[in-house]
């Protein structure tokens, strides 16, 4: 057990180190730096993740982990859906302000070669929660019920990473409370609420 403990610690001190390192480089890192930065040898590192793009993969996915543990895989509170998809909207915008990996993970990582399967599986998988969302909100009588559940979630998905994307980087970058304000406003036009 202390030797399995260990190794995971290891483990998540290399994965630490790595967020540090493609924040500071933009979306790129070196294995070397990383290694240095955690204070493990470079073969440490290829032992854990195989290779750089093992690495980078590793920290894709352990954003989305937070994602779906801080937005996509949560019972949001609320009386209506407008309610509970606002308080989403707002975790979202929130997850995207507080982690500087987030914005490097769906817009520089997402695009790389090495993870378009991987990436357009996950993104199948959020449309898919998006649609059956929308599709519980129509039955409820909340949504209109013309519209097509899973389209919409692709166009509202796209819109919100879009809107998100140029709430981060505009000069000066809006305020949290602004860029939820937006993206909120954004998604209740899209759907048709008041």
């Amino acid at each position: 057990m202390a030797k399995s403990a260990a190794k995971e610690s290891t483990r998540q001190r290399i994965l630490d180190a790595a967020r540090k390192e493609i924040v500071l480089g933009n979306g790129d890192l070196e294995v070397a730096n990383v290694a240095k930065r955690a204070g493990v040898s470079d073969g440490l590192t290829y032992y854990h993740f195989g290779n750089k793009s093992g690495l980078i993969n590793a920290i894709v996915n352990d954003f989305y982990a937070h994602f779906d543990d801080k937005v996509a895989g949560v019972p949001f509170e609320g009386e209506t859906w407008a309610e509970r998809e606002q308080a989403r909207v707002n975790a979202m915008v929130t997850l995207f302000y507080e982690d500087p990996v987030a914005m490097i993970a769906v817009t520089r990582l997402r695009t790389d070669p090495a993870f378009a399967e991987e990436e357009a599986e996950r993104n199948s998988r959020l449309e898919q929660l998006g649609a059956s969302n929308i599709a519980s909100a129509q039955r409820a009588n909340e949504l209109d019920p013309s519209l097509n559940p899973l389209m919409m979630a692709s166009m509202l998905l796209a819109g919100v990473m879009a809107g998100v994307r140029v709430a981060l980087t505009a000069s000066p970058p809006l305020t949290l409370a602004q860029a939820q304000r937006s993206v909120w406003n954004f998604v209740a036009r899209a759907v048709g609420l008041n």
